[in-house]
């Protein structure tokens, strides 16, 4: 099988990644937006958030890829293309969703989120925050914050979204740790714990 990610950073991010799209407004606490970060965590720098959007996003709004909670409180859309999918066996990822966590890693810049106040902010480390609705208790996306590299990057639980169509497994991250009592058809890229630790580190 031939490695497509060899050679390049396995989370599909390139070097001109962290600039938000062009026509994006910024989120602000309380300029002339009126959005505002209900729950922010402390130490969360607003230039490493989505945009906060006051009404329901719809199903493939502007033809774009979205997603939302099971009681629809939390809503979201995500800003760019998106193709590959990450299988999580680390055991805080198997926690949190009750089995394999499946992911697609984003910047936050990149997407767009209603309902932002319904979430519950658990931070499960000193790295990563656990982001729920509140209501239904749905895993929406872990927030990265160590190291430095990802700070401002979120991993989207991709079961939330509306149309799974086009998106593809691209790699199963910390395959070290997944257990005997599932198992997956196909090939695809094994990325060790301690080979994830090497990449987060030196981006």
């Amino acid at each position: 099988m031939k490695d497509e990610t060899a050679g390049k950073c396995p989370f599909g991010f390139g070097s001109d990644d962290g600039a938000a799209p062009a026509g994006v407004k910024a989120p602000t606490q309380d300029g002339d937006t009126g959005y505002r970060h209900m729950g922010m965590a402390t130490g969360l720098s607003r230039d490493k958030l989505p945009e906060l959007r006051r009404e329901p996003i719809e199903p493939g709004a502007d033809g774009l890829a979205t997603g939302r909670c099971l009681c629809g409180k939390v809503s979201f859309q995500i800003k760019r293309p998106v193709s590959m999918v990450f299988a999580n066996h680390d055991a805080p990822s198997r926690r949190r969703s009750g089995g394999v966590a499946f992911t697609v890693m984003i910047r936050a810049t990149n997407t767009a989120f209603s309902g932002w106040g319904h979430l519950v902010h658990y931070a499960m480390s000193e790295r990563d925050t656990s982001c729920f609705c509140r209501v239904c208790g749905t895993p929406m996306f872990v927030r990265h914050v160590q190291p430095a590299a990802m700070d401002g990057m979120i991993s989207l639980s991709a079961g939330a979204l509306d149309d799974p169509d086009g998106l593809h497994l691209a790699a199963d991250l910390c395959a070290d740790e997944k257990p005997e009592y599932y198992t997956f058809e196909g090939e695809r890229r094994e990325i060790s714990s301690a080979d994830v630790e090497t990449m987060f580190a030196s981006r």
